[in-house]
């Protein structure tokens, strides 16, 4: 490795030399604080409201539905319309949202159903927002900043969840559940006029075929043209069905007897970890062995996972979560910086939409089978069980394809594919 070769702070930071991606980052930031503290909020409720490990993945159910139902549409929108109004358009419904079961929970009125439909009606947008999210940022940064500027966009979520569910914590403990909800549409509000502010260029050209067709097309260079991208989502895909913990934190911080401080503290070492993660992908730049870096942390996390579930105090528990984010994140910035890399732009909405449906929609089914398995065999059992079954799969993946061990996994997509029609993305 050559001294220019080196992780560096610079590199780390290179693609935010974009003053639009600057503020792309910003705008998320502030939107993941503002998301984290209702997820916070919402679960700590439902636990506080039934006390039941099946209600609480439940929650993983709500956002699950919109998220299969919706993520391809959201693809075919992206493709189609500006992108950018997209997004403030999920932004202004978060805010609705949260606005809404702030004054339900101040009057009293509070059920458990009313966060179940605001996780849905939030998520909703979210599912046909996101795709947008994703797809703008190879038009804001040149082809050799985009690893690093997909592991920074990424970053902004664990930065947030590192302070947000703290005071989300600090927050439910002293001045109730209502300003929580409350301080999350204040952030909607901000990152709305954030994203305002961001040039992106020409609005999409209006495509002559119809929607449903372009739909089938997206799928169909997913499948035919780019394999590869299947498989990386099925590693991810087999991490979050059976290791998706995030919904069994109440129950774990309650083990722990670490209160709704503790919980808030659970959640902030994920998050820490969760920017280490990205933070390191970011400072190796365009490295080698992607597809291996992302099963090997795969199978990581599955170890931290067992560790936490198996955790007797908070401080053991607080480190396997700080491990649990920077596997996570290093899996997930390594897939997504290969797929980007392997998409046309012309695709790259609706490819975007079916990888959220894929990570986040298998993620919320997970949650509620994990919700499921915890209310019969308890919180340590399932999360182990899911740790080892995650874990045999990826070890599987891993030796069936050759593709995902090779030193440049994103070149020998291409080289493999039959595909007559598509070059990969132009550089820039």
């Amino acid at each position: 490795m050559t001294q220019s070769d080196r992780p560096s702070l610079r590199r780390a930071v290179s693609a935010l030399e974009s003053p639009d991606f600057r503020l792309l980052f910003l705008a998320g930031f502030v939107a993941a604080i503002g998301g984290t503290l209702q997820q916070t909020a919402n679960l700590w409720q439902i636990y506080e409201i039934t006390g039941s490990a099946l209600l609480l993945g439940l929650t993983g159910i709500a956002r699950a539905i919109p998220i299969i139902g919706l993520s391809l549409i959201g693809g075919v929108i992206a493709d189609r319309v500006n992108r950018r109004w997209i997004i403030m358009s999920g932004q202004i419904a978060n805010g609705v949202v949260a606005l809404a079961l702030g004054a339900l929970t101040l009057s009293g009125l509070i059920e458990a159903w009313h966060i179940y439909v605001g996780t849905m009606i939030t998520t909703a947008f979210g599912a046909l927002s996101a795709p947008a999210r994703q797809a703008i940022v190879p038009n804001l940064v040149p082809r050799h900043q985009l690893v690093n500027a997909v592991a920074l966009n990424f970053s902004v979520f664990g930065m947030a969840r590192i302070i947000a569910p703290a005071i989300a914590g600090i927050a439910i403990a002293t001045i109730g559940l209502s300003i929580t909800y409350a301080a999350t549409g204040v952030a909607f509000v901000v990152t709305f006029f954030l994203l305002g502010r961001i040039n992106l260029g020409a609005t999409p050209a209006k495509p002559r075929e119809s929607a449903f067709r372009a739909m089938i097309d997206g799928l169909r260079f997913i499948r035919h043209r780019r394999t590869i991208i299947l498989v990386l989502l099925g590693t991810d895909a087999a991490a979050m069905l059976f290791g998706s913990y995030q919904v069994l934190m109440p129950i774990l911080a309650e083990r722990l007897d670490a209160g709704p401080t503790g919980y808030g503290l659970l959640w902030s070492a994920d998050a820490v970890g969760a920017v280490l993660g990205a933070a390191l992908i970011a400072s190796l730049g365009d490295f080698p062995y992607k597809g291996f870096v992302c099963v090997a942390s795969i199978l990581a996390y599955c170890v931290a996972l067992a560790g936490m579930a198996l955790a007797p105090w908070l401080p053991l528990a607080m480190i396997a979560c700080l491990a649990l984010g920077v596997t996570d994140s290093m899996q997930a910035t390594s897939r997504n910086g290969v797929i980007q890399l392997l998409t046309p732009d012309e695709y790259r909405g609706r490819v975007s939409s079916f990888q959220q449906m894929s990570t986040i929609g298998v993620p919320s089914i997970g949650q509620g089978l994990l919700g499921v398995a915890a209310g019969v065999v308890g919180a340590p059992i399932a999360l182990v069980s899911g740790a080892i079954a995650c874990a045999l799969i990826n070890i599987g993946i891993l030796a069936a394809r050759k593709d995902l061990r090779a030193k440049d996994i994103a070149t020998l997509a291409t080289l493999d594919e039959d595909q007559p029609e598509l070059e990969p993305m132009a550089a820039r």
